[in-house]
C-alpha cells in the first residue's frame, strides 16, 4: 500500500452549489483519512462556506487566485495559468485535483507545465448541453479535448456523461472513470420534521411538493410555474408548492409567480443552508432541468425518502429509476410531470413504496463510498506517474 498522498483541490470558484459544497466535503474526508490537503479556488464573490471556520475545523487553507475565473478571459486566463504553474511547481503535490471546466484545462496544462503526472479532473456537471450557445459549446469540447491529451484521469459524474465524453472524441474509455457524488448520510437518518414547516407558516399535514435549485434557465423554474398553475387549478388550498432558491432568475420567478395569481400556492423561501430540514419538511420533489450530470437534490431528496419526478436528462436515469424510487418524463411535459405528481399524493401504498425504495437506492452514494472511489483512483494515477 502506498502512503497517504499530498492532494490539491483546484476549483474555478467556490460559489455556493453543489460542486464546492462537495469539493469541501471530500477534502475534509481525505483530511480525515491522514492525507495531506489543499484547496485553491477562483474568483469567489458568494461562499459555499465560512472559509475561515472551515479552516478551523479542517486544517485545511482555502486559497484565492482571482484571475482564475469562469468566464473566458485570455489575459486572465494566461495569468492564472502561471500563477497555478508556479504554486504546483512550489508544492509539487502528488496529485492535483481539478474540478469544474476552466480549473481542469487550466489546471491540466498548469500541471503538464510543472512536470505533474498526478492529475484528475472532475467534471461536476455535463456541460455540452443547454449552458451554452453553439459557438462557446463548441469552444469548450476543443478545451477539453486539448486538455485532455496532457493526460491524467476524467472522471463524470454518471456513465452517460462518460459515454458523452467518448462520442466527443475528449478522451477514450480507459482515461475516463464514472464517480458519482456521495453524501453524508447521517444527518438525514435523525431529522425531525416540522421546523422549516413551523419557519415558513405550514400547517404538518398540507403536502407539499418542492422545486429545488438554481434559478437559471438550465433548471427550468419556469416550467415548475406551469406545474404549480395547474396544480394549483385542481387542488386549491389543499396543496401547498415550493420553491426553494435565488439565481438569475429570482425576479422574474417572483413577478410571474403574481402574474399567475399564485403568491397563496407557492412559497419562495430563497435559498436555504438547511437542507436536511427542508427534505424532512417537504413530500416530492419535482427537477426539472433541461440538462443535469447528477442532481444532488435528487440525491438528498431520496436520503430523506422523498419520491422524485424529474426530467429524463443527462444522469438522472442513474438516480432516479423510473416506477420504483420515482418517475421520468420527458422534457417540458407539464401534464406528465402532474400525472405523475397526482399518483403520487393520492395513492398512499405507492408513495410509502417509493420512499422506501428512494432511501435503500440512495445508500449506495455515500461520502464514504466516493472517497473510497478517489482513493483508488488516486492510487492508479500514482502507480502510473511512477513508470
Amino acid at each position: 500500500m502506498m502512503n497517504s498522498p499530498k492532494i490539491i483541490h483546484i476549483i474555478t470558484r467556490l460559489d455556493r452549489g453543489g460542486s464546492a459544497d462537495l469539493v469541501l466535503k471530500l477534502a475534509a474526508a481525505q483530511r480525515e483519512r491522514g492525507c495531506e490537503v489543499a484547496i485553491i479556488s477562483g474568483r469567489t464573490v458568494d461562499p459555499v462556506a465560512d472559509c475561515q471556520e472551515y479552516h478551523r475545523q479542517t486544517g485545511i487553507k482555502i486559497e484565492f487566485i482571482d484571475c482564475l475565473q469562469r468566464e473566458i478571459n485570455p489575459w486572465l486566463d494566461l495569468q492564472a495559468l502561471w500563477r497555478l504553474f508556479c504554486l504546483l511547481r512550489q508544492r509539487r503535490p502528488e496529485i492535483v485535483h481539478l474540478h469544474t471546466a476552466k480549473a481542469g484545462f487550466i489546471g491540466r496544462l498548469a500541471a503538464r507545465a510543472a512536470g505533474l503526472k498526478g492529475v484528475v479532473y472532475t467534471t461536476h456537471g455535463h456541460i455540452f448541453h443547454g449552458y451554452f450557445n453553439r459557438l462557446k459549446t463548441a469552444i469548450f469540447i476543443r478545451m477539453e479535448q486539448l486538455a485532455a491529451a496532457c493526460g491524467g484521469l476524467i472522471t463524470t459524474l454518471s456513465e452517460m456523461e462518460k459515454q458523452d465524453f467518448v462520442c466527443r472524441r475528449i478522451a477514450p474509455a480507459a482515461q475516463i472513470i464514472p464517480v458519482p457524488n456521495g453524501l453524508d448520510l447521517a444527518p438525514f437518518s435523525v431529522a425531525q420534521r416540522g421546523n422549516v414547516r413551523r419557519e415558513i407558516g405550514l400547517d404538518d399535514e398540507t403536502p407539499v411538493i418542492a422545486w429545488v435549485g438554481r434559478f437559471e434557465p438550465v433548471k427550468g423554474p419556469e416550467i415548475f410555474l406551469q406545474v404549480c398553475r395547474q396544480l394549483h387549478r385542481q387542488y386549491g388550498s389543499r396543496l401547498k408548492a415550493l420553491m426553494a432558491g435565488d439565481g438569475a432568475l429570482n425576479e422574474k420567478i417572483h413577478q410571474e409567480r403574481e402574474l399567475l395569481g399564485l403568491n397563496d400556492f407557492l412559497l419562495l423561501p430563497g435559498f436555504r443552508q438547511d437542507i436536511v430540514s427542508l427534505f424532512a419538511d417537504i413530500d416530492l420533489l419535482v427537477v426539472t432541468s433541461i440538462n443535469e450530470g447528477f442532481g444532488m437534490v435528487i440525491l438528498e431528496a431520496m436520503v430523506a425518502g422523498k419520491p422524485v419526478v424529474a426530467h429524463d436528462v443527462g444522469g438522472i436515469a442513474e438516480l432516479v429509476v423510473d416506477g420504483e424510487t420515482g418517475f421520468l418524463v420527458p422534457v417540458g411535459d407539464v401534464d406528465a410531470i402532474c400525472s405523475r405528481l397526482n399518483l403520487l399524493l393520492n395513492d398512499r401504498e405507492l408513495y410509502a413504496a417509493m420512499s422506501q425504495a428512494a432511501r435503500r437506492q440512495a445508500t449506495a452514494y455515500s461520502l464514504t463510498a466516493m472517497a473510497d472511489r478517489f482513493e483508488a483512483i488516486y492510487q492508479q494515477v500514482r502507480i502510473a506517474a511512477c513508470k
